[in-house]
């Protein structure tokens, strides 16, 4: 673990115009056409069933105004009332956080958006007692084509490993929950901490995967939940780089090293793969899809297949969190010494001669710690992203008077298409 401030300790937390040759720089996309805030919070408040418990949990410190941190975001196209749900994560690595998955609800304290515990207050009690129905620390989530919010549960509270960590599939349409796995012991470390999920689903909603990113372990699990059966992945470009393991973010810094945790499908591409980097880098990397499904090729030993990972021989400028793929090929990711949100065609050669900024808001695009492509009807997609002021809360700085944390939202067209090809 590496502690990055006086008040926390923190592991892993975990966006066109002409560009010169050579070089990362463009002129932005107007900011009126460029990612809006849709949610904003100075603190994340709770919907509780009553003004009581809320203080009663105060009052325990089970919930400390100002301790929550939002990091991911996924939304569903419609829920039951025929409206976006939003989703948002907000992992307990720190006391005082009462539930660490919730929907954004339209009632708000103070100007913020209060958070309705998912699917309900109980499967947020007592992390520690490990009850079959439990949510102990979540840091993202993604929904799937057939209705299902998928969650990567690590089971770390407080910094510690408490519970198995599990993934658990919840159907959208009535809240419950209809799969449920325990990672095995062998396939993790103990300083494992599993921080992103990606779900791939094929040939019907049965053939489901998930590859979870254990950025402290720096490998990937697989899960096939069809077969209920789960394997381990290593490999050297899982891991952070040491001259990337400073952060500065408008002029403040602090020290994270963490391995894989940006990770993103590419749906256009034939044959299919997975792209990933760690955190603390600024490499990107590529393997197929069908490479890390083959379990007999790490049955004996986890780091066996060295051959089937690349890396990309361009680089970006800095360190970057979460990572998204549209249906036309075009990843979307965050810069985050630049603060910009940027753009790359896969089918293109990483680095600065093809990767475009879109945005250089350095209000909102502070730490872009969450990021979904996302369905949204018509053949339309939009482009969701959590935004923070990271920086702030991991020096113990952050004032509570002002914006902290943001959803964003930005509309993929032909616009954005063209900028970025």
């Amino acid at each position: 673990m590496t502690s990055v401030g006086p008040k926390v300790t923190w592991t892993c937390v975990l966006l066109m115009c002409f560009i010169l040759p050579g070089t990362q720089q463009a002129m932005p996309v107007p900011q009126s056409l460029g990612p809006q805030p849709i949610f904003e919070w100075s603190q994340v408040e709770f919907k509780y069933p009553s003004p009581q418990e809320r203080q009663r949990d105060i009052d325990s410190k089970t919930f400390i105004p100002g301790a929550s941190v939002v990091i991911d975001v996924d939304v569903a196209f419609p829920d039951n009332e025929g409206k976006k749900a939003f989703f948002v994560t907000l992992p307990r690595f720190q006391e005082g956080i009462p539930a660490t998955l919730g929907k954004v609800t339209r009632e708000e304290i103070g100007g913020n958006k209060l958070i309705e515990p998912y699917p309900n207050w109980s499967w947020h009690r007592n992390p520690t007692r490990c009850y079959r129905e439990r949510l102990v620390s979540v840091f993202r989530i993604q929904i799937d084509s057939c209705g299902r919010l998928w969650v990567l549960d690590n089971g770390n509270f407080l910094d510690q490993p408490v519970c198995p960590p599990q993934i658990l599939a919840f159907d959208l349409k009535t809240d419950r929950l209809v799969h449920r796995y325990e990672i095995p012991a062998n396939l993790l470390e103990s300083n494992s901490l599993l921080v992103t999920p990606v779900v791939d689903v094929s040939d019907g909603c049965h053939n489901t995967f998930v590859y979870a990113a254990d950025c402290q372990a720096h490998s990937l699990i697989v899960y096939d939940a069809a077969r209920n059966a789960s394997w381990r992945i290593i490999d050297k470009t899982m891991y952070p780089d040491p001259d990337f393991g400073t952060y500065t973010i408008l002029g403040e810094s602090f020290d994270l090293m963490d391995g894989i945790l940006g990770m993103a499908i590419n749906p256009k591409q034939d044959p299919r793969k997975l792209f990933f980097h760690a955190m603390s880098s600024n490499t990107e990397h590529v393997v197929k899809i069908s490479d890390i499904r083959n379990r007999d090729k790490f049955a004996a030993n986890p780091s066996s297949s060295p051959e089937i990972f690349h890396t990309y021989k361009g680089r970006r400028n800095s360190q970057s969190p979460a990572e998204a793929i549209d249906k036309n090929g075009i990843m979307y990711f965050g810069d985050v010494n630049d603060v910009t949100l940027n753009c790359w065609d896969t089918s293109t050669e990483y680095g600065p001669r093809h990767i475009r900024t879109l945005s250089t808001n350095k209000t909102i695009l502070q730490f872009t710690s969450g990021m979904k492509v996302v369905d949204c009807g018509h053949n339309s997609q939009e482009l969701y992203i959590v935004t923070s002021r990271f920086q702030k809360v991991s020096l113990g700085t952050i004032n509570l008077k002002e914006v902290n944390f943001r959803v964003l939202k930005l509309q993929i067209n032909h616009f954005t298409k063209r900028k970025c090809s």
